[in-house]
Formats: structure tokens, C-alpha cells, sequence
């Protein structure tokens, strides 16, 4: 017989341990079939993967959730990984020699802070469909709201189905002035928020360059901005969305002594931060 079985994986990217769960879920008769009968070459099933994002984005607006918008670059990875099954007749998250999830999502051109995957093997994509709903782990990550962005990988062989669909929190990514500029706006509301006076804003290329410096060494160094000029505080820090400040910030935003500040910032993937993000200085006179 064969057994439909599904696994799930949600990722936060920056802390979290991947959770992995496996689940019988139902089994479909096939008594006249054997797989070893057969030469193994995949094909993508481009209607099922339609129609499970259909079935997908149908339960989510059941639930108030937003819809899932396919991103070609997901649907390729998920696609590979759906292959990578289907070639080896096994479900899993991460075989020998692949990297994993997170490591198959950094190398798309997205910015992503979450993201989370289902593996099914069915025969039928409505049937994988429901069994992925019956289950709260791989439901819970077909309906989180966070998640914005999808991909659906169905690899065919024969009447079997091996189905990945990869999901995803996808955050834009600014250009080094925009940066900078989210980083000011930031500064300019903590100053109010503290009734300081708001600070005057310089403009110091060199100081984009100190950040782009710590990316590359991938390492925090507040001290390469030493040699420009009396600075009162230097913030260095990292992070998925630069309107926000970390919240070791409140010294030097509630002081009444200063008088000016300057950003740089950059925005790289390292060893550190595989899918990107943003290294940041603020220099405070």
C-alpha cells in the first residue's frame, strides 16, 4: 500500500530551532503497483501546484488571514526539493549533501524573517490538501498570518505526488539611502518621545562605509567610527527592519547634551545572517 505522509518545518530566522513533526495521515490502496516496476523521472505537475495554492489561499480567507502570493523564486527551490524527493522516494526536510531550508531560501533573491515548510506524499492533491489540514502542525503553517509569500513544488511520478510547499515573511529590501533615512526618521521620534529637542543631521559618507566594513568582517565595531570627529555616543547594531531602534538605544536618544547625528547603514548576508541584514551606525555629537 502506499502511505501519504506529511512533515512540516517553521524557521524564525535569527533564534528559533527549526521544529520537525511526522504524521501518518491516510493510506490509498494501490495493490497492483510497485514502484520498482518503474524508471524514476520526474515531472513537475504545474496544475497541481496551481491548485493547491488555490485550495491554500482559499482556507486561508476562510480563516481573515491574508492571501499568499507565489513568488517564482520559492516556487523554484520548492520545486528542486520536490524533485530531491521524489528522485530518492523519501520525505524529508534536509537530505545528505543539501543544505537546509534556511540555507535553500538565502540563496534566493528575497529578504525574508520567517518561513516555514510542508512535505506530503499523496497520489490525489486535494486528498494531500485535507490531510496537511487535519493536521494542527502543517495547518498552523498553511494559515499563520505572517507568512506573505509562497511556493508549491509537485513532483510527479507516475500517480504519485511529492509535494513541497514552502512559505515565507518577506520583507523589502532599501536601498542604503532609504536605510538611513528609516534609521533618522526612527532617532527623530525616540528624541520626541523623550521631549528632547530634535538633533541636526549630518551627512557623512564615510560613516556608510564603517557599516559596510562591519558586515564584511561580519562582526559589531562600534570603535571604527573612532576618527570621526568629538562623538559623545556611537550605536552600532544589526537588524530585519532599520525603523527599529534596539532597545539599548535610550541613553544616548535621551540626552539634552547633543546636538547632531549622523547614519550609515548597509544591508549583507554573512555567516552570521545568511538571508541579509541591516548593519547600522548611528554617530551621535
Amino acid at each position: 500500500m502506499l502511505l501519504a505522509v506529511i512533515t512540516s518545518l517553521a524557521l524564525l530566522f535569527g533564534g528559533e530551532s527549526p521544529k520537525t513533526d511526522h504524521a501518518a495521515v491516510v493510506s490509498v490502496a494501490a495493490v497492483d503497483f510497485h514502484p520498482q516496476r518503474y524508471q524514476q523521472f520526474p515531472s513537475y505537475d504545474a496544475q497541481a501546484e496551481e491548485r493547491l495554492l488555490e485550495l491554500t489561499n482559499r482556507e486561508r480567507q476562510r480563516e481573515g488571514k491574508p492571501a499568499l502570493k507565489l513568488d517564482a523564486g520559492l516556487a523554484e527551490a520548492a520545486r528542486a526539493h520536490a524533485n530531491a524527493m521524489a528522485t530518492r522516494e523519501q520525505l524529508s526536510h534536509q537530505f545528505a549533501g543539501e543544505p537546509g531550508l534556511q540555507g535553500r531560501l538565502s540563496k534566493l533573491p528575497l529578504y525574508l524573517d520567517k518561513a516555514g515548510e510542508n512535505v506530503a506524499f499523496d497520489v490525489d492533491i486535494d486528498q494531500a490538501h485535507d490531510g496537511l489540514m487535519h493536521s494542527p502542525e502543517h495547518r498552523a503553517n498553511l494559515l499563520k498570518a505572517d507568512y506573505n509569500i509562497a511556493g508549491i513544488g509537485v513532483a510527479r511520478v507516475g500517480d504519485r505526488l511529492y509535494v513541497v510547499e514552502d512559505f515565507g515573511h518577506s520583507l523589502p529590501i532599501y536601498p542604503e539611502g532609504k536605510t538611513e533615512d528609516l534609521v533618522a526618521a526612527a532617532v527623530a521620534r525616540s528624541r520626541s518621545q523623550f521631549s528632547r529637542t530634535q538633533l541636526r543631521r549630518l551627512q557623512l559618507a564615510s560613516l556608510r562605509g564603517v557599516a559596510c566594513s562591519m558586515a564584511n568582517s561580519d562582526q559589531l565595531n562600534p570603535k571604527s567610527a573612532s576618527g570621526l570627529g568629538p562623538l559623545r555616543y556611537v550605536l552600532s547594531f544589526t537588524g530585519m527592519e532599520p525603523e527599529q531602534l534596539p532597545s539599548g538605544a535610550e541613553k544616548a536618544l535621551a540626552d539634552g547634551r547633543l546636538r547632531s547625528f549622523a547614519v550609515g547603514a548597509c544591508f549583507a548576508r554573512s555567516a552570521s545572517y545568511p538571508n541579509g541584514a541591516y548593519w547600522i551606525t548611528v554617530a551621535f555629537y
